[in-house]
């Protein structure tokens, strides 16, 4: 595994773990505006760690000899 994935890997974690995070504080007594926003930043964050994670493994799998 080259360091290219390893931190395209890294960033999808980071990213859908934030995601993940901010999707689960919409359960908060928050204002409407504000679990607006953590909804859509948390569903964009969830979306590039999900197309990280995929190229990722796409490039990985590009890199192995069969």
């Amino acid at each position: 595994m080259t360091a290219n994935v390893v931190i395209m890997l890294s960033v999808a974690l980071v990213s859908g773990v934030a995601g993940l995070w901010l999707l689960l504080r919409l359960r908060s007594r928050a204002t409407p505006q504000s679990r607006y926003a953590h909804g859509m930043v948390g569903v964009m964050a969830m979306a590039l760690g999900i197309i990280l994670t995929i190229f990722g493994i796409a490039q990985w799998s590009w890199n192995s000899t069969p």
